[in-house]
């Protein structure tokens, strides 16, 4: 089943999974050091529904496409612009307090997140009100990188490889768009049908792989909530955009609301940004310490 969307929590499972102390990976190699700068910034011009109870969160998630297809939506290109409407920028950063809810695991953390367009992504996770490192992520669209700082051990992977281990297809465009908080970016995507809901548009959004549908605002273009679904089934999801601030002359989602369904394993993630910026200078520090185990 194809989980190329979403990956931002497959990504923390993988994180939670992994940093156990005790757990090794497969080999011991040298390890490098891989820091890399952004010294320029360019100026930026301004289906059956079901119900799932995830702690206090009662949700609503679609499990078959057809279903969030009203007779009576309107089939077309109209909107297409909405899709188009994206966010400028050179570089992000933010950080953001999570809460992850799942199985029998109900963790609190906080994600420190650096961006350069279309180029890196760069997580940092601590715990213990940011006293304890968990691990740190790079991900480049064709490269996957992590270290653990608790079982102090690391991987530094092609994506290709990357994607064979995880449980999730990384895919850099997906990541950076979620982030961002955008429509997720899939290949070959297209506006299948439009309805006029009152006060907000339904934007019902086809890919190869991936099915979407956007609510979104009149008022302003920002998106309320993202539906995500997989072609082949067994995997939905919901995303909620809420908090709206306008950071360096873009409007931005300081809220997000995210439930899961994979093949029937719930998972809630709540995320708020305490802090975000566009197109500052910073760095993107990833070393895998020599007397770390790799895996490369």
């Amino acid at each position: 089943m194809n989980r190329t969307v979403l990956i931002w929590i497959p990504l923390l499972l993988l994180v939670f999974a992994s940093c156990k102390p005790g757990k090794k990976l497969a080999r011991k190699n040298k390890a490098g050091t891989d820091s890399t700068i952004v010294d320029t910034v360019a100026n930026v011009p301004e289906p059956k529904i079901e119900l799932f109870d995830v702690g206090e969160h009662v949700i609503e998630l679609p499990v078959d496409t057809a279903a969030l297809v009203p007779e009576d939506r309107i089939a077309g290109p109209t909107l297409e612009p909405l899709l188009n409407n994206t966010v400028t920028f050179n570089t992000f950063k933010g950080k953001a307090k999570m809460t992850y809810i799942g199985g029998e695991m109900n963790q609190d953390f906080t994600a420190n997140i650096r961006m350069a367009r279309d180029s890196i992504i760069w997580i940092h996770i601590t715990a213990g009100m940011g006293l304890v490192n968990v691990a740190r992520i790079l991900i480049t669209p064709d490269s996957f990188s992590l270290v653990n700082y608790l079982d102090k051990s690391g991987m530094k992977l092609h994506i290709s490889e990357a994607n064979q281990m995880l449980p999730a297809q990384v895919d850099f465009k997906t990541l950076q768009s979620f982030i961002i908080g955008e429509v997720l970016q899939t290949p070959y995507q297209r506006v299948a049908g439009t309805s006029d809901m009152g006060d907000c548009w339904v934007v019902d959004i086809q890919g190869l792989n991936t099915n979407q549908v956007v609510n979104y605002s009149k008022t302003d273009s920002t998106i309320h909530s993202l539906q995500v679904l997989s072609v082949n089934g067994g995997f939905a999801g919901v995303i909620q955009f809420d908090n709206y601030t306008i950071v360096s002359s873009r409007k931005f989602a300081l809220n997000r609301d995210i439930n899961i369904n994979s093949n029937n394993e719930l998972h809630h993630v709540e995320m708020i940004f305490n802090n975000a910026g566009f197109d500052e200078t910073f760095d993107f520090p990833f070393t895998i310490p020599d007397s770390y185990s790799l895996n490369k």
